[in-house]
């Protein structure tokens, strides 16, 4: 009886680890059906992410054109006002300087008339 026994444990135990693989094998396999079907809706994930961030990337950019778009417009306006109030700013200084000129000449005549008066008397003398 003792060696039935232990034939019969011997076969228990062969059975056994035949089925403790077969149960080893069949994890390693759910394992690895698990793992990349992980990986791929991973993949999925992360290509709807990049489709949404590259979208609001887009979206921002254009909104960046269309502010730049509208700040060089205010800036041309503002640099023409610049360039008619200096236009307008060149037109008064030329006026003042004919009006100096003017002035100046009249200021020359009069002199002159002083110093032919003032030598002419000295003259006298």
């Amino acid at each position: 009886m003792g060696s039935d026994l232990r034939q019969e444990m011997a076969a228990m135990g062969s059975d056994l680890r035949q089925e403790i693989h077969a149960t080893a094998e069949q994890v390693r396999a759910d394992l690895r059906h698990e793992i990349q079907a992980s990986a791929a809706e991973t993949r999925l994930q992360m290509e709807q992410f990049e489709s949404r961030i590259l979208a609001r990337i887009d979206a921002s950019a254009a909104e960046t054109r269309r502010y730049m778009g509208v700040v060089a417009e205010d800036l041309k306006s503002d640099i023409k006002a610049v360039a008619e109030g200096l236009g307008a700013l060149d037109e008064k200084v030329e006026r003042f300087r004919g009006e100096v000129r003017q002035d100046f000449g009249r200021v020359d005549r009069r002199l002159l008339h002083l110093e032919v008066r003032v030598i002419g008397r000295s003259d006298l003398t």
